[in-house]
Parts: C-alpha cells; structure tokens; sequence
C-alpha cells in the first residue's frame, strides 16, 4: 500500500503518506511537512544535474497539503507549497523549462531555464491545472480545472483559462467572492 524509506529526506514529516505507486527523486532535496497526503501515481524530481549542468533544487511542502492522483512536480530550484492547499488529480507543478537556442542540439541537452514557484497557503489547484515557472499563487487562490497558470495570481482570487486569468476576486468587505468586470 505504501512504502517510503524516511531517512532519505530532507526532512519527512508526522503522518505523511505517499500512496505506490510513486517515482521520488533527489529525494535529500524535499522537505515534507506534517500530515502530506499524496495519492498513488505521484512523480517528484528534484533535478540535479542534466547532463553537464547543476542545479541545486529544493522542494518545500507544507503541513497538511493534500494531493490527488498523477500529481508531477519538477524543481531544479524552488518549489515551495503553502500549509492545507489542496490539489487535484493530474496536476503540474515546475519551476524549469527547456531552453531550446541551440538548433546545434537537442533540447535535452541543453540547459533548463529555472525559476521559483511558490504556491501559498489553502490554495486549491483544480484537476489537470499546470503551474509554469516562476510563478507565484497567492494565498486561498483557487485555480480551475485545466488551466495554465503562467504568470502570479494574487490572494483571494479565482482565475480559470489557458493562459489563467483572475475571473473573482473576494470582497472582504462583503465577505463574498465578486466578478472581475
């Protein structure tokens, strides 16, 4: 049902669980926070090294994150995810992508370009949403079911949309979420 060997962390938190199957690398590089659910299917790479060129990843996730099947999170720098935020299924998390200037070769060959992405506390990701490099999600932002998100969403906001843009917003005023004219 699930198997983690703890010691190879950077630090594993009380009652955290990942469910099999799963594929962690760089597993020194996480930092797993307190009662962190991942469902099965989960792929985790802190990057290292690819090909001739080193990086130095670390992945921060925060007590009580919950996590559906199929999440991915890529990081050759920084990937830090806030305490209760909630992902769904098929969810893409990175703070890399391919650079792709020399037509001399490959793209897997060349060097990654990194960024950091930050998701803040009691945010929720909704199924298949995918989070580019170097961006930042704002405190209890929700984002909707397929979106990419390619630049920051602010606190208390809703965006949805390829690319996600900001759809609501909360009026603490009002206590309610309001539409974005």
């Amino acid at each position: 049902m699930k198997y983690v060997n703890l010691l190879q962390y950077g630090n594993w938190g009380k009652k955290s669980i990942i469910y099999k199957p799963f594929k962690v690398t760089g597993k020194k590089h996480i930092y797993i926070g307190n009662s962190v659910f991942f469902d099965q299917g989960l792929r985790m790479e802190a990057i290292t090294h690819k090909g001739a060129y080193k990086y130095c990843p670390r992945i921060y996730i925060n007590d009580f994150m919950h996590a559906e099947q199929h999440c991915q999170i890529f990081c050759a720098n920084s990937v830090k995810i806030g305490k209760h935020v909630v992902i769904s299924s098929d969810v893409f998390i990175t703070d890399v992508e391919h650079e792709y200037n020399s037509i001399q070769s490959g793209i897997l060959e060349q060097k990654l370009k990194i960024g950091s992405t930050k998701i803040g506390d009691y945010a929720f990701l909704g199924v298949g949403v995918k989070i580019i490099k170097g961006v930042t999600i704002g405190k209890h932002a929700v984002i909707g079911a397929n979106s990419v998100v390619t630049k920051d969403i602010p606190a208390y906001c809703v965006a949805v949309g390829i690319p996600a843009r900001v759809i609501k917003k909360y009026n603490p005023s009002t206590q309610k979420w309001e539409n974005i004219q």
